[in-house]
């Protein structure tokens, strides 16, 4: 079933024009997922970030106010079963990293266990952003088949969002597990 590495672009969510190309692959092994973003900006912007976020990831609440790449990561015994908690990383272009395990969309949510392993690169430059997660998924996040999708909230004038699989309503929602892809088999 796996390890070989799959890829796909996001898709910006709304009308208009989409100011960025976003490139995602990923593979699995195990409970390793290894995940690699590429950023491409049409425009010569600074890219927005904020450098009071910290190296630890569980110091780094409201990350998603200003750019970053983002994944969530579920594992389902039974794939129908939306219900299954998921782990949500995020990433910003200056490497400062975010977790939070979701047991139940909007309404409960925390810190992943500390058995969660993350690590991260970046490579960045005034118009392309590169980036690559590994994450071990916690103890918390179980199960046969791995379930998800990659998404990016980006500033660029107002605020854009991109998704593997956008919500069709008119406000963006990435917390929708019956839109997440079985990612094993994509």
């Amino acid at each position: 079933m796996y390890p070989f590495t799959m890829q796909a672009f996001l898709k910006k969510h709304g009308p208009g024009p989409a100011f960025h190309g976003i490139k995602v692959s990923w593979k699995r092994i195990g409970r390793v997922i290894s995940i690699d973003f590429s950023v491409t900006k049409r425009s010569s912007t600074e890219w927005v970030t904020d450098q009071s976020f910290e190296a630890d990831w569980n110091k780094n609440w409201g990350l998603w106010n200003k750019d970053v790449v983002e994944a969530f990561l579920q594992l389902r015994n039974d794939p129908d079963d939306l219900r299954a908690p998921y782990l949500e990383v995020q990433l910003s272009p200056l490497g400062q990293p975010f977790a939070l395990l979701i047991v139940e969309p909007r309404k409960v949510f925390h810190p992943p266990s500390s058995d969660l392993v993350f690590t991260s690169s970046v490579v960045l430059d005034q118009k392309v952003w590169t980036s690559h997660l590994e994450v071990t998924l916690p103890s918390e996040v179980r199960g046969e088949h791995l379930f998800g999708g990659f998404f990016s909230c980006l500033l660029e004038g107002n605020r854009e969002y991109y998704a593997l699989n956008p919500n069709t309503e008119d406000r963006p929602d990435f917390h929708r597990p019956e839109l997440f892809f079985h990612l094993d088999n994509q």
